[in-house]
């Protein structure tokens, strides 16, 4: 008897696809993480040319190709089953994406020899309901979804009702060419439900599964516009008439056939004066759609009343030989799942937190692994697969805390909703590691779950954003109900999580003293963080300056910490010296300060004549692509920051071969060295950061030397793989903490 743990028999993965090139890319690309061992990709492409066929070709041999000459789904099926070689064949949408344990959970249900085809769950374009888990399907064509379980009692000739899988199949060959093939007379919808019945109706047998998950996005096609409204239902009428004529008209009467295609074209006419209604659809879609339902439901009834199949018949689908193994990024037993959370995580305003979490999310995948972020989500939840990257999107919801455990609500709230998505996440795979940075003590419910081995991360805490904004130290309310508890799980976390990141060294060194703790040298690890080289992507336009002006940008919000007070008060004597400087301040302004104003409002309050000049500009928040620009369009970068755990607008600017004005402590001088890759000042000191903006104004050589070196130290220290792979170990290492503890507590 097999095991169903080494039940690896070939399968064709097929793809049939038209005019969607972006979204055929994104499930290719899936792929390469699918953990089954033995499975071939085949893509056929319809006529529509997009780039579809250009992305093909760039795959090589790596897959199989073909064209399909008409814009005919079930036709492209049959196109794709000749040109392939597995002894199953599974397709996909090309709008669907996979989870990479897929074919492990569909491909057992074949050891039964009786099954023709079998599926799993199929989620909806938000990633987190569903489109199908089980269902049937009657002799009309129409979906019952509301069984809660598997209907194998329906696997027999001649039922009315048949067990369906919807856009989540694996089908056997020899069952396809037992009954040849798909029809084409199917060019969209039914053509599945056709030759599933058609497998039934011969005594084969439908698996319906409670696993094997597929999201399928649902994107806009030739017949479906952006707001996933129809926009074209001749092939949807005239199929439910041809399939209703074959199927059911030895089970009941023209009469009750012909009503049941009439109460699908009511429903859909409901739903064109609705979508028109809403503006979804332009009024001249009303006649449309009754020029084109008349003609499909004649032409629908003509052709089922004739019952002439355009099947290729057994031969052609006998497929051809030779399996070509789609290659993985790495073999399944080297596979990890890593799960990151963050609050925030692009795209939108990110923060330090998110921009490198999204880097470090990035790496872990590339290098071959099954990446999950958890982030705040907005309106509804959604999983999204995004640059080889599962992003879940979730809003938090209402827990009530452990007994014991002082912890503010909103905080519980949003890490116990993380914990419940992680835990979702683990019922289908096994989770390696959890990562989350201890602001906000993210990662808070995970340490008292202990489920997970959990790393947390270093970077500025609650005590040093205290220090940088001593008016909250005044109110006793927040201090009380927020700070405390807050500084009191802070400590927690580091002392009992499985492993720690820290940032730099200056921060744990930092957090020793301010903690009045001992981290354990185990579970303490120093890895610096690494970025994508931002200076070679696209940049938006910003404005020129004439030529000769030196220009300068401050990166970071109007706060104290980021020491924007400080360079604030030194831009008067700045622009009086120097009479060919421009400064672009880039980072979010509009934070108030103790009194209630903005260091924006003051400055400009106190100073209307450089307002009104145009040599001092506030950007605020700005895109990616602007920021880029900023960085590139730059003569010397300044962000004198008090305090920084690491400082990355420092190594941002560095990678673009720009000096850097930074503060002489915490992280900033692990990643710059003063006076050979930029300048630091004494942090909080207007005179220390004036002489050294002023010697960069001054000296354009010496700006040009400090950037080359700057940029040379981006390239040695702070590529992103680097610290990718250090993490991994990193989380390894937790990993086997977490075991220890556990044996110690058992």
């Amino acid at each position: 008897m097999i095991n169903k743990e080494d039940y690896f028999p070939s399968v064709s993965v097929i793809i049939n696809t038209d005019g969607r090139a972006k979204s055929l890319a994104i499930c290719l690309e899936s792929l390469r993480y699918l953990r089954y061992p033995n499975f071939e990709v085949v893509v056929v492409a319809g006529p529509t040319r997009d780039g579809t066929h250009e992305l093909c070709e760039s795959y090589g041999d790596a897959i199989k190709y073909g064209i399909c000459p008409e814009r005919n789904l079930s036709q492209s099926r049959n196109i794709s089953i000749e040109i392939c070689s597995g002894e199953f064949v599974a397709f996909l949408d090309d709008d669907s994406i996979p989870e990479p344990e897929w074919l492990n959970d569909v491909m057992p249900a074949f050891l039964d020899p009786e099954v023709a085809v079998a599926g799993g769950f199929l989620h909806d374009h938000t990633g987190k309901t569903y489109q199908w888990k089980f269902g049937t399907l009657d002799r009309f064509g129409g979906a019952d979804t509301s069984w809660t379980r598997a209907t194998p009692e329906f696997n027999f000739p001649g039922s009315f009702n048949y067990p369906h899988v919807m856009a989540n199949s694996v089908f056997r060959r020899s069952a396809i060419v037992e009954v040849g093939g798909f029809d084409e007379e199917y060019e969209y919808f039914l053509d599945e439900s056709d030759i599933i019945l058609r497998f039934v109706d011969v005594g084969l047998k439908v698996a319906q599964l409670d696993r094997g998950f597929i999201h399928h996005k649902y994107m806009p096609s030739h017949i479906r516009n952006e707001s996933r409204v129809l926009t074209s239902w001749y092939s949807v009428v005239k199929n439910k008439a041809y399939f209703s004529f074959l199927h059911a008209r030895d089970h009941v009467g023209v009469g009750e056939i012909v009503a049941a295609v009439n109460a699908l074209i009511d429903e859909f006419r409901a739903g064109v004066k609705w979508a028109i209604g809403e503006g979804k659809l332009g009024a001249v879609y009303a006649e449309r759609f009754e020029e084109e339902v008349d003609r499909a439901l004649q032409d629908g009834l003509k052709r089922g009343l004739k019952g002439i199949r355009r099947i290729p018949g057994p031969e052609p689908m006998k497929g051809t030989p030779g399996l070509t193994r789609f290659v993985p990024w790495l073999e399944a037993q080297a596979q990890r799942c890593f799960v990151l959370v963050s609050k925030t995580y692009p795209p939108g305003n990110t923060g330090g937190i998110g921009r490198y979490v999204h880097q470090l999310a990035i790496d872990l995948a590339k290098l071959g692994h099954q990446v999950h972020v958890l982030t705040m989500g907005s309106e509804h939840d959604r999983v999204d697969f995004e640059e080889k990257v599962w992003v879940h999107r979730i809003n938090p919801r209402e827990f009530e805390a452990p007994s014991g455990l002082t912890v503010p609500r909103h905080i519980w709230n949003y890490s116990q909703t993380m914990l419940e998505e992680a835990r979702e996440i683990a019922s289908r795979r096994s989770i390696e590691a959890v990562y989350a940075p201890i602001w906000d003590v993210e990662g808070v419910a995970f340490l008292v779950s202990k489920e997970f081995p959990l790393v947390t991360s270093l970077q500025t805490t609650l005590e040093f954003y205290l220090d940088s904004n001593p008016e909250k130290k005044k109110d006793k309310e927040f201090m009380n109900s927020f700070v405390m508890p807050m500084l009191a799980l802070e400590r927690r976390m580091m002392n009992e999580s499985d492993g720690i990141h820290a940032i730099s060294q200056a921060i744990v060194e930092e957090i020793q003293e301010a903690y009045s703790l001992k981290f354990d040298p185990k579970r303490l690890h120093v890895l610096h963080l690494g970025l994508q080289d931002w200076s070679q992507e696209n940049k938006e336009d910003i404005a020129s300056t004439p030529a000769g002006v030196v220009r300068m940008c401050f990166v970071g919000r109007m706060e104290l910490r980021k020491g924007a007070d400080v360079f604030l008060a030194i831009v008067p004597r700045l622009l009086e010296k120097y009479p060919l400087l421009h400064i672009d301040i880039v980072g979010e302004d509009g934070i108030p300060q103790a009194d209630g104003t903005t260091l924006r409002a003051m400055f400009e309050a106190s100073n209307a004549g450089i307002r009104d000049s145009g040599r001092v500009i506030f950007h605020g928040s700005v895109s990616d692509g602007l920021l880029r620009a900023f960085y590139a369009g730059s003569d010397i970068i300044v962000a004198p920051s008090r305090f920084e755990s690491f400082g990355l607008v420092h190594l941002e600017g560095m990678m673009f071969g720009k000096p850097v004005v930074g503060g002489n402590i915490g992280g900033m001088r692990e990643v710059m060295q003063d006076g050979e890759t930029g300048l630091l000042a004494m942090p909080g000191d207007q005179e220390s950061l004036f002489q050294c903006l002023a010697r960069l104004i001054e000296d354009p050589e010496y700006r040009l030397k400090l950037g080359r070196a700057a940029r040379e130290r981006y390239l040695f220290k702070f590529q992103p793989e680097k610290m990718a792979e250090g993490l991994i170990r990193v989380f390894e290492k937790a990993k086997g903490e977490k075991k220890f503890e556990d044996r110690l507590h058992q």
